[in-house]
């Protein structure tokens, strides 16, 4: 039988690979086939209903004395996770504060073989997490966002040699300097994330036990509005207030571990519109006063701003490159008529971007353009 399942490797995040192991039933040499399935069922904590994934693999074996053993099979199931995840749509102005949902699962596996040309399914069922009582069911919780490959390269490794990597942070802006934010405009950043106490743990999001009881402190965004200039602490992180300047900006976007965030930023004065132009002929029948005529149809009718950091220092820089400009999901705010409307956009980050200049004295700062994803004017 399939005679275990265990995780081997994986983290709270979807975005990083999570790998179980599940041992097949032992060699027989009257199988035509033999294969391993594992199930999944998900759901967003807001689902009504879980959705299945299957994933399956035909057993393989090794020699062993004289005949052959099975070797454990591997399965990667964090795809299914962001499958269920991407049914989650963000919100740019959502009521503060605002707790992101979990994904909550199980995984079973079991074999499945051929002899003589019949098939034997679902032989002797496994699951995770282990569940001894049938009449309750255990899940596993796991959160939208991925660890980068820095990252990852520092995962940890158990008593069992599992490999973890404990959630103990929402953002990655860097502490070198505190961060410039306008006055009297929304600063939205992640609130402190309660580390998990140790492997094993019921009640948080730990390593290689991803918990049997639903977590209670989710990923979550706060929203403060400093209306003081100069230094103040936010969500326990330096922050300097400045009077925001006529071409200044606020920028939200969900961070690389699936967080709301923003950034105070400012415009250069050029903006853009690059217009594509479609050009098609029109034919009919033509006599000598009527023609076939030709039609132009344009299209990407989106502006294009140039926006800029302002001075930063080397940590900032490369957070805006590694993390900011990485965002998928952007909204920039524009108040026309003292209404703020939230426009989706996304970042176009310049072909090379400067992250240490050691001739010049001066703070770098980064440079980048931003597309709307609506056309028409803006003003």
């Amino acid at each position: 039988m399939a005679s275990s399942i265990s995780l081997i490797s994986g983290s709270p995040l979807i975005g990083c690979p999570i790998v179980y192991s599940v041992q097949p039933e032992d060699y027989a040499a009257n199988r035509t086939f033999h294969r391993i399935i594992v199930r999944v069922y998900a759901k967003l904590e807001t689902d009504a209903d879980y959705t299945t994934f299957d994933f399956s693999t035909p057993v393989e074996t090794k020699p062993s004395n004289q005949s052959f053993v099975t070797v454990e099979s591997t399965f990667d199931i964090s795809s299914a996770l962001q499958a269920v995840a991407d049914k989650y749509e963000y919100e740019a102005n959502p009521t503060f504060p605002k707790r992101y949902p979990y994904i909550k699962f199980r995984v079973e596996a079991w074999d499945e073989w051929m002899i003589d040309g019949v098939v034997y399914p679902d032989q002797n069922l496994v699951n995770w997490p282990f569940n001894n009582n049938p009449s309750y069911d255990f899940y596993g919780y796991a959160f939208m966002g991925a660890f980068n490959d820095m990252e990852r390269m520092g995962a940890l490794i158990d008593g069992q040699g599992v490999e973890y990597l404990n959630l103990t942070y929402l953002s990655r802006k860097p502490t070198t300097s505190p961060e410039v934010v306008f006055k009297d405009i929304p600063f939205i950043y992640p609130v402190a994330f309660n580390p998990a106490r140790s492997i094993g743990d019921t009640d948080a999001m730990s390593g290689n036990n991803f918990v049997s009881g639903a977590p209670s402190n989710g990923p979550k965004s706060e929203s403060s509005t400093q209306t003081t200039i100069g230094l103040a602490t936010v969500g326990g992180r330096g922050i300097y207030v400045i009077e925001k300047p006529a071409n200044g900006y606020e920028l939200r976007f969900i961070n690389g571990i699936g967080v709301m965030e923003s950034v105070h930023v400012k415009a250069f004065a050029n903006k853009e519109v690059n217009i594509h132009t479609e050009k098609y002929t029109i034919a009919r029948r033509e006599t000598l006063k009527k023609f076939s005529r030709a039609m132009t149809v344009k299209t990407d009718d989106y502006e294009t701003w140039t926006l800029t950091s302002g001075p930063l220092d080397e940590a900032w820089a490369s957070w805006f490159v590694h993390d900011f400009l990485k965002a998928q999901v952007m909204w920039i705010a524009i108040v026309r008529n003292s209404t703020t409307t939230w426009l989706p956009c996304h970042v176009l980050p310049e072909e090379t971007t400067m992250l240490r200049d050691s001739e010049k004295a001066s703070m770098m700062s980064v440079r980048f353009k931003v597309q709307l994803d609506i056309n028409g004017s803006v003003r």
